[in-house]
């Protein structure tokens, strides 16, 4: 996938208009439910294959409201109407960091009579990838929208869940993961910390299988029964300014089982890492 941060340029948004945009009361987030329209926002570039495999995921795993897609150049006349909502795509930078890194979100916003896109409340936002260069996550999008369509049902059990960012709630749930697979990509584990040993070290009941992309990909299709796997935000060029690094670890299904990040220095490099194994294994104790 292309730069999501060009071909979405019209809602760039840093950090700090982030925190200016308003989070949806319980009240709006019944109403989107019960009364709203989801338009799944689509690049109009014909060599992003977002476009497919959003509209793959979301069919085959959206079922909190009815939807449609729209291009960008389509959304501004649906924006204003309090019955339609939008799962769109948002380049944003953190200012605190300050590094020039762009990541790309994937945002549920709703509609209304709002001045701009930033003042629309939202009800989530996820990290999707960082931006510049080819992306390499679209094809865990079934298991990301499976993800947010759950996490929209438990907002409206818990209505906490919205303004809980980092979803740390998921992260320390202690749901167990005995009689699970994690399946790891070589080169998105951190160097020092990248062999079975050493994660079973600190994670003794970790079934661990080192895989490749494409068999990933498969596995995440079909939903393989009691499959987990990390998506993996960080820099795909090893010359790009350091930014975060996301180590989110996901089921098939769109359970979400730790949700973590970290800052990347020379210490501390991107991908997955001894503190976030040993996270996980004292939320599975």
């Amino acid at each position: 996938m292309k730069k999501l941060g060009v071909l979405f340029a019209g809602i760039l948004c840093s950090m700090s208009l982030l925190a200016q945009r308003p989070t949806a009361t319980i009240n709006q987030v019944n109403d989107f439910v019960a009364n709203s329209t989801l338009y799944v926002v689509l690049t109009e570039n014909p060599l992003s294959d977002y476009n497919s495999e959003i509209r793959k995921a979301v069919e085959k795993n959206w079922n909190v409201t009815t939807w449609k897609t729209v291009y960008m150049s389509d959304l501004e006349s649906k924006l204003t109407n309090p019955q339609n909502a939008f799962l769109i795509p948002v380049s944003m930078q953190f200012e605190e960091d300050k590094d020039s890194v762009e990541y790309t979100f994937i945002s549920l916003l709703l509609g209304g009579e709002y001045e701009t896109i930033n003042d629309l409340p939202e009800v989530f936002t996820f990290p999707f990838s960082y931006d510049g260069g080819e992306d390499e996550t679209t094809y865990q999008l079934p298991a990301i929208i499976n993800f947010l369509n759950q996490h929209v049902k438990n907002i409206q059990n818990n209505p906490k869940l919205l303004k809980d960012r980092k979803f740390t709630n998921y992260s320390f749930e202690k749901k167990s993961i005995a009689n699970k697979t994690i399946y790891l990509i070589k080169d998105e584990q951190d160097p020092a910390f990248d062999e079975e040993k050493e994660i079973q070290a600190v994670f003794p009941s970790a079934s661990i299988v080192f895989t490749d992309q494409m068999t990933l990909e498969k596995i995440i299709r079909r939903k393989e029964t009691n499959a987990l796997f990390f998506h993996i935000i960080r820099p795909t060029d090893e010359d790009m300014i350091p930014g975060r690094c996301y180590t989110i670890l996901l089921s098939t299904d769109g359970t979400l089982y730790y949700f973590g990040f970290h800052k990347i220095t020379d210490k501390t490099p991107a991908g997955v890492n001894a503190k976030d194994w040993k996270t996980i294994s004292t939320n599975n104790k």
